[in-house]
């Protein structure tokens, strides 16, 4: 027996000199590598302009002094990086030389920094802003009122472990139906990030916090603009689906001149940050996250006059349903004030 107890000793000295050690790998930092042309192709933001988002959100990342720890910047540009390719998170995280799993939470981390920092960079034009706005709106085709323009557009997940059919749209693939608003620059005024691909775009309008905001605040003659799928309202216009007259005609044009923008806008989003294009591979709560702060960067990148060097690509969603809306007596005295809009703005 006393034999044995060096013998145990011996292999439990071995078993512990197996063990896996902690490796501290020296960081690579991409402000360090590239100059600005090279950054925007890859983040894309220039230098000043990831030190300024860092800044932002800072104080929403975890960060230590201890010895190798990746900075805030860091984080961002994993972050960024992410947005832009749509690659997996390993390969995003050889970039600057840390794992997968430290890539996962520097993308979820600046994913939430940038939606506490949400309503700094997206909100509805008011006072003077929404005056410039409906003036802009109507230098495209000369229809008046329009304060913004609203649509639905997909994003691609995997199949999600839970409510697997909620989430099968129309055209058959799980994703995350997104109602955004617009402005004629192209940037978003709302985002909503929040229901699965099989709710139509007019439940989602109908449930959402600025649809009633819309209805209860704008002005006689302030609109929205959606498509066919929307159900008419005096401050959400859709066009005619069997126009009969030459106002009606006419009023349908200026119609779709102006809501292509929205559309434009999808495609240039989804441009520059093309994990919006492929498929993203997280549990919807992270992908909601993740659509909300590329909307949020997208916006920033508009404000900043960041260049989009690529090529657009135009957004993959497809036109909703034309919905056959129950004649309800709202719905008729909206339609009235349609025909009324038309004739008093779009005779000649």
């Amino acid at each position: 027996m006393a034999q044995m107890i060096p013998l145990f000793l011996a292999e439990e000295e071995t078993s512990s000199s197996m063990a896996r050690q902690r490796v501290f790998r020296d960081l690579n930092d991409p402000l360090d590598c590239y100059d600005d042309m090279e950054l925007v192709r890859r983040f894309p933001f220039s230098r000043a302009s990831i030190s300024k988002i860092t800044e932002l959100i800072a104080n929403y990342l975890n960060f230590t002094e201890r010895s190798c720890a990746a900075s805030p910047h860091l984080q961002v540009c994993v972050a960024l990086q992410f947005f832009a390719s749509g690659t997996f998170q390993i390969i995003c995280g050889d970039r600057i030389n840390v794992s997968q799993a430290s890539a996962s939470r520097y993308i979820r981390d600046v994913s939430l920094g940038l939606q506490a920092i949400y309503h700094q960079f997206v909100s509805l034009p008011a006072g003077l802003k929404r005056v410039e706005v409906k003036n802009k709106f109507y230098e495209i085709a000369h229809f008046p009122g329009v304060v913004g323009l609203v649509d639905g557009t997909h994003i691609r997940i995997q199949r999600p472990s839970e409510n697997e059919a909620d989430y099968i749209n129309r055209h058959f693939y799980h994703s995350i139906n997104v109602q955004a608003i617009c402005q004629p620059d192209g940037m978003f005024s709302d985002v909503l990030a929040r229901f699965p691909g099989s709710v139509h775009d007019s439940r989602i309008w109908k449930n959402s916090g600025v649809g009633m905001h819309v209805e209860n605040t704008f002005s006689i003659g302030e609109h929205i603009l959606g498509d066919s799928g929307y159900m008419m309202r005096p401050y959400l216009l859709t066009p005619y689906r069997q126009p009969i007259s030459t106002p009606q005609f006419n009023y349908n044009y200026a119609h779709k001149r102006t809501r292509v923008i929205v559309e434009q806008t999808f495609g240039r989003w989804k441009r520059r940050f093309h994990c919006l294009h492929g498929e993203l591979r997280m549990s919807p709560d992270k992908v909601c996250s993740i659509i909300v702060a590329c909307a949020v960067l997208h916006n920033i990148a508009i404000q900043w006059k960041q260049p989009l060097l690529e090529d657009e690509v135009s957004d993959d969603s497809y036109p909703d349903d034309v919905l056959d809306f129950e004649e309800t007596v709202g719905h008729l005295a909206s339609k009235h004030y349609r025909d009324q809009f038309s004739i008093h703005n779009f005779s000649n």
